[in-house]
């Protein structure tokens, strides 16, 4: 069986169209995040996101580990 050695990043948060440097936006939870991994080690597979009710979304992140 093949070791992809991958980590899920599941960020939920309440639709919002504020930028990523508003303070508890979804595009700054979702900024912070994508700042931490390192592009050697953490490079990212993939991103989706799936609307959860009227308000909120969920993204999920798979990158490398």
């Amino acid at each position: 069986m093949a070791d992809y050695n991958t980590i899920t990043k599941v960020i939920i948060n309440d639709i919002s169209p504020a930028a990523s440097d508003v303070a508890g936006s979804l595009a700054k939870e979702i900024n912070d995040y994508i700042q931490t991994l390192d592009s050697t080690d953490n490079a990212i597979v993939d991103i989706q996101s799936v609307k959860l009710d009227a308000t909120r979304i969920a993204y999920i992140v798979v990158s490398t580990g």
